[in-house]
């Protein structure tokens, strides 16, 4: 399903690494809720966009940069940000957040986008596990 707004591939990108999902699945659940909210807050359908599959991951043969291009082109990017994931040798931190920003600063809406009632809002909502 396509983002809400043409050129964009998703509304939503959850960025996590595989190993914080592993043992209780917090990430799942968070997710499943925040679709749930989702559904219930918008009459329009929200695409979001979260790799549950370890096994159907990029692998070190793969291009990742032109993997994850087009699934990075989205509104919001949502990092679960943990201990390890701010590591500079993350697969997340490095493909998808740091490739997110180089991105939306070059989109038409910018990295931090001005609300009707004056407000500035990022398009990064981190999200903290603890």
């Amino acid at each position: 399903m396509a983002s809400l707004l043409p050129g964009y591939e998703y509304d939503i990108f959850i960025s996590y690494r595989q190993k914080d999902n592993k043992h209780d699945g917090w990430v799942t659940e968070f997710v499943n809720n925040l679709k749930g909210e989702l559904e219930s807050t918008f009459k329009e359908e929200i695409s979001v966009y979260f790799d549950i599959n370890p096994h159907d991951g990029l692998l070190e043969t793969h291009d990742v940069d032109a993997s994850l291009k087009e699934k990075l082109k989205c509104l919001v990017f949502i990092p679960i940000i943990s201990h390890t994931y701010c590591d500079s040798k993350c697969f997340a931190w490095e493909h998808e957040f740091k490739a997110f920003i180089e991105l939306a600063t070059k989109d038409q809406f910018g990295l931090k986008v001005k609300l009707p009632g004056g407000n500035v809002a990022s398009r990064v909502l981190p999200i903290q596990i603890h």
